[in-house]
């Protein structure tokens, strides 16, 4: 089935952006008892709920906030049976907490402090949610959920949090290789970014939705480095101020999901995945970063059917979306761009594919092989170029687009 037609089967009519999101795109300053709205007394008072404080004591009754039994989130998450809620309650924890069982983890004006760590929040065990907290200052990710070799991790929400001014391990965004954190060093076409804020690494049927993430070097990173990254969905989240990389990823870092022409899904590949109703603002402006990214870093990569819809996207530092083919023995065929509101976008320029005078883009799609890609629906305004591509590039719907304020609707390199 065609990737769009799934994508309507799946969603239905045209969801709108709620209106607390709008507001956060372009509201000076958020509290996270605005954000996380819909947290409060009824998730703390979920029954068989553990409560975590930093004033606990060790005798509490452990029935409310103020009655917590635990100090740390660690001791809570331990004390915790599975499928339970962990409730932090309000104050500030210390980061490097790692979700060692199912569960559900809430946070209710809670605070991961993530400052020395490597990653504030570690998800390695399916049908985990963290929700409700802020966190920030880590060397590495906010929110890390990672699966094993072969074997994503599944049914993970992340929702609600607010991930900011995270990947404090590369500063700048230059290409490190002594980092002792991993996802801080550069390797080929994979940066040095330190993981972004939000990293889903081998994960599959997993949620991140509502989420604000600023401030990181980029915002919401997907990717498939030992096994597949699929039918993940990215919806509703504001992803502002990264400012040295992409707000929303979905690159290819595996060799091995695209071998002598075949797809080889359950080796890796980031496909069927669908990101919609995001708010991607100003990201990648010091640095080189897209609105939304679809790529492949290396031959054998795999990037293909997968749904960019919906989203709101503007004065990103690279086009508002951005597909880059980088050698050949990539696999990006099958993606929908589709019904997004793109507004001036390429303020920095691409350095892999240069469109002339390095002229603002809509969507780029840059490639060194035949890619076949439908976009269709969006509404592009004010930049040179609405829809940018090279050659072997096949494009369509191109005519279902509406261009406003823009000098070349189309142009094929």
């Amino acid at each position: 089935m065609e990737n769009g037609a799934r994508y309507n089967n799946r969603s239905g009519a045209a969801r709108r952006v709620p209106g607390r999101l709008l507001a956060a795109a372009t509201g000076a300053g958020l509290a996270a008892a605005s954000w996380v709205g819909t947290l409060g007394p009824a998730a703390a008072a979920a029954p068989g709920s553990t409560f975590a404080s930093p004033s606990a004591k060790a005798g509490g009754a452990g029935t409310s906030c103020a009655t917590a039994r635990y100090s740390t989130l660690e001791a809570a998450i331990a004390a915790a049976a599975p499928g339970s809620t962990v409730v932090a309650c309000p104050g500030t924890y210390h980061g490097g907490v790692v979700v060692t069982k199912p569960l559900t983890l809430v946070g209710v004006d809670a605070t991961i402090d993530a400052s020395g760590s490597d990653v504030g929040v570690t998800v390695p065990v399916p049908g985990t949610t963290v929700e409700g907290l802020t966190v920030e200052g880590a060397t590495g990710e906010g929110i890390l959920v990672v699966g094993k070799p072969g074997h994503p991790v599944s049914h993970v929400t992340i929702s609600g949090n607010i991930v900011r001014g995270n990947d404090l391990g590369n500063p700048t965004g230059a290409p490190i290789s002594t980092s002792h954190y991993r996802e801080c060093n550069a390797s080929g076409k994979v940066p040095g970014d330190c993981g972004e804020g939000i990293h889903l690494m081998v994960a599959a049927n997993s949620v991140v939705s509502g989420n604000l993430v600023e401030d990181n070097s980029g915002g919401i990173l997907v990717t498939d480095e030992f096994g597949p990254a699929d039918h993940n969905v990215v919806e509703y989240n504001v992803v502002r101020g990264n400012v040295l990389d992409c707000g929303i990823t979905m690159p290819s870092h595996s060799a091995t999901a695209f071998v002598k022409g075949k797809l080889v899904p359950t080796a890796g590949g980031v496909y069927d995945n669908v990101v919609e109703h995001n708010t991607v603002i100003g990201n990648g402006t010091k640095g080189q970063g897209a609105g939304i990214l679809l790529a492949v870093a290396l031959p054998g990569g795999a990037d293909y059917d997968n749904t960019v819809a919906d989203n709101l996207i503007e004065g990103n530092g690279q086009s508002g979306v951005t597909v880059h083919m980088h050698a050949p023995g990539q696999y990006l065929d099958g993606n929908v761009i589709e019904g997004n509101t793109i507004g001036v976008n390429d303020i920095t320029g691409d350095v892999d594919f240069t469109p002339p005078d390095h002229a603002t883009t809509g969507v780029l799609v840059g490639a060194v092989g035949p890619l076949s890609i439908t976009v269709r629906g969006n509404t592009i305004s004010g930049d040179t170029y609405g829809i940018w591509y090279s050659a072997p590039v096949n494009v369509a719907g191109v005519a279902t687009n509406s261009f406003l304020g823009v000098q070349a609707a189309a142009h094929k390199a």
